[in-house]
C-alpha cells in the first residue's frame, strides 16, 4: 500500500473508530434518557440542544474551518502553522462568550417554552459551554490540518466517554434532564483543557500585527465557511425546532428526535470519511493534482453508497422491534417517523463523504449557496408541511429538502472540483450499489410489515440482509474499493498521529 493510501487508511480508520464510539454512546445514553425522564423529557432535552445550537449559528466565524485548510496547504509545502492556531483559538473564545451571552439572555424568556419550568436552566448550561465548543473547534481545526487524525479520535472518544459516565451518574442521583447538560458541559471542559495544554507548541503569540494580519486571512475565506456551517445546523434543527413550535407536544417531540437519531446513524461511514476529505482535497489542490481528488472522491462515494444502502436495509427491517426492546413501546412512532426520513436522511448521506471538497478546493461560497438554498426551503417546507400534517409532514419536508440538496451537492462537485475528470455517477462502482439499494430497501419496505419476529423470520431477515450487504460491496469494487480502508498495514512512526 502506497504511503498515501496509508494516509487516508489511518484518517478514516481512527476517525471510523471515534465515531462508531460517538454513536455506541448516543445508543446507550438515549434509552437512558427514555428511562429516566420519559419520551418527553427526551423531546425537552432535545429541543434545548436544537435552540443552543441555532443560537449559535454565527460560530467563530469559520476560523475553525479555514484554518484546516491553510494548516493543510503550508503541510504541503513543508511550512509550519505559524502563529494562525494562537489567532485562531482567541477569535474561537471570543465568539463563543458572545453567543453565550445570547443563549443566556434568550432563556431568560423561555421558561413557559415547553410547559418546563427549568427549562430556562437547560439554555443556560449550554450557554456556559458555548466558549468551551468554539475553542476547541480551533485546536482540533489545527490537527484535522495536519491529518493527526488518531490524537483527534482519542480525545472525542475520551469525551463521549466521560460525558457518559457523567451522566449516568447525576440520574441515578436524580439530576434529571439538567444532569445531562452539566455531564456535557464537564466533559467538553476536559476535553478543551487537555487539548490546550497538548498544544501549548503551537500556540505562539508573534504580537497584534500577526493577530490583525491573521485576521485579514481567516476571516475572509472563514465568513463563507461560518454562513455554510450555520445555514447547515438550520436544515438539520429547524424540522425539530418548527415541531416544538407548532405541536408542542413533548411526547411526539421525543418520538420524532428519536427517529432523527436512528436515521442520521446512517451517517455513520460518511461523516468519517468526510472528515479526511477536507485537508486531503486541500492539499491535492494545492499541489494541481485533481486526477488524485478525482479518484478519491470517486471511491469514497462508492463506500458511502454501500454502506448506506446496507445500513438502511437493516434498518427497515429490524427497526420496529429494536425500538421496541431498546427504548420500550412508547417509542413505537419513532420507527413510522423513520420512514419518512430515510429516502432524504440516506440519499444527503452519501454525499457527506465528499461534500467537504467544495471548500477544500477553494470554493466556500458554493456550499454556502447549497447550504442557504437547503435551509431555507426546510425552513417553509417543515413549518407548511407541519402545519397541514403534523409530524409526518415535517418527516416528509426533511426527505423532500434533502434529496434536493443532495442533487445540488453532486452536481456542484462534478462542476467545481473534479471539472474535467470523470464526474462522480459516471462510475459502475457507484451507480450499481445505488441501484442495489433502492431496489433491496423497497423490497425490505413490502416484507418488514410486522412487529413480532419469530425466530424462522428473524433468521429469514438476517439472510436477506447479508445477501444485500455482500451484493453491495461487490457492485461498490469489492476489493478494489474496500482495500483502500480495510488493507491491513503498519504506519510509519511519521504516519502514527
Amino acid at each position: 500500500m502506497s504511503s498515501e493510501r496509508r494516509k487516508l487508511v489511518l484518517g478514516v480508520s481512527w476517525t471510523l473508530t471515534s465515531t462508531l464510539v460517538a454513536l455506541l454512546v448516543g445508543a446507550i445514553l438515549n434509552p437512558l434518557l427514555v428511562f429516566y425522564v420519559g419520551v418527553d423529557g427526551y423531546g425537552i432535552w432535545a429541543s434545548a440542544i436544537a435552540i443552543a445550537s441555532l443560537l449559535g449559528l454565527g460560530g467563530d466565524l469559520g476560523v475553525a474551518g479555514a484554518l484546516t485548510k491553510f494548516v493543510a496547504e503550508r503541510r504541503g509545502q513543508g511550512q509550519d502553522a505559524g502563529s494562525l492556531a494562537r489567532s485562531a483559538l482567541t477569535y474561537g473564545l471570543l465568539a463563543g462568550v458572545v453567543a453565550g451571552l445570547a443563549l443566556a439572555i434568550l432563556s431568560l424568556f423561555m421558561d413557559r417554552y415547553v410547559n418546563y419550568d427549568r427549562f430556562p436552566l437547560l439554555l443556560q448550561l449550554q450557554a456556559i459551554q458555548m466558549p468551551i465548543n468554539l475553542g476547541t473547534s480551533s485546536l482540533i481545526g489545527l490537527r484535522q490540518g495536519r491529518r493527526q487524525f488518531r490524537t483527534i479520535a482519542l480525545f472525542s472518544i475520551t469525551q463521549a466517554v466521560a460525558s457518559l459516565l457523567l451522566a449516568l451518574a447525576l440520574l441515578t442521583l436524580g439530576f434529571g434532564i439538567p444532569g445531562v447538560m452539566i455531564a456535557s458541559l464537564s466533559a467538553s471542559g476536559f476535553l478543551f483543557g487537555a487539548l490546550l495544554y497538548s498544544s501549548r507548541p503551537d500556540l505562539r503569540f508573534s504580537g497584534p500585527v500577526a493577530l490583525r494580519s491573521d485576521f485579514r486571512r481567516l476571516v475572509p475565506f472563514g465568513l463563507n465557511l461560518a454562513g455554510t456551517n450555520a445555514l447547515s445546523v438550520v436544515l438539520y434543527e429547524v424540522d425539530i425546532v418548527a415541531l416544538s413550535l407548532i405541536v408542542r407536544d413533548p411526547r411526539i417531540i421525543g418520538a420524532y428526535a428519536l427517529a432523527v437519531f436512528i436515521t442520521r446513524s446512517l451517517w455513520i461511514l460518511p461523516s468519517s470519511i468526510g472528515m479526511t476529505t477536507y485537508p486531503t482535497i486541500s492539499e491535492y489542490f494545492a499541489a494541481g493534482e485533481h486526477r488524485r481528488a478525482s479518484k478519491y472522491l470517486s471511491t469514497a462515494l462508492a463506500a458511502s453508497v454501500a454502506t448506506i444502502g446496507s445500513l438502511t436495509c437493516g434498518l427497515i427491517l429490524f427497526g420496529r422491534p429494536l425500538l421496541q426492546l431498546v427504548f420500550g413501546p412508547d417509542s413505537l412512532p419513532a420507527f413510522d417517523y423513520a420512514l419518512f426520513l430515510v429516502p432524504g436522511t440516506a440519499v444527503l448521506g452519501c454525499l457527506r463523504s465528499v461534500a467537504s471538497s467544495i471548500p477544500g478546493s477553494g470554493r466556500p461560497d458554493i456550499g454556502f449557496r447549497i447550504a442557504a438554498f437547503g435551509a431555507g426551503l426546510l425552513l417553509f417546507l417543515s413549518v407548511t408541511m407541519t402545519l397541514m400534517w403534523g409530524v409526518l409532514g415535517t418527516a416528509t419536508a426533511v426527505s423532500v429538502t434533502f434529496i434536493l440538496v443532495g442533487v445540488t451537492l453532486a452536481r456542484s462537485i462534478n462542476r467545481f472540483v473534479i471539472r474535467g475528470e470523470p464526474g462522480l455517477l459516471s462510475s459502475n462502482r457507484v451507480r450499481f450499489p445505488a441501484l442495489v439499494g433502492f431496489v433491496a430497501s423497497g423490497l425490505a419496505l413490502l416484507v418488514a410489515v410486522s412487529l413480532v419476529l419469530d425466530l424462522t423470520r428473524s433468521i429469514a431477515f438476517l439472510l436477506i440482509w447479508i445477501v444485500v450487504s455482500a451484493s453491495l460491496v461487490l457492485a461498490s469494487g469489492g476489493k478494489e474499493t474496500w482495500g483502500t480502508f480495510f488493507q491491513t498495514f503498519r504506519p510509519s512512526p511519521a504516519e502514527r498521529s
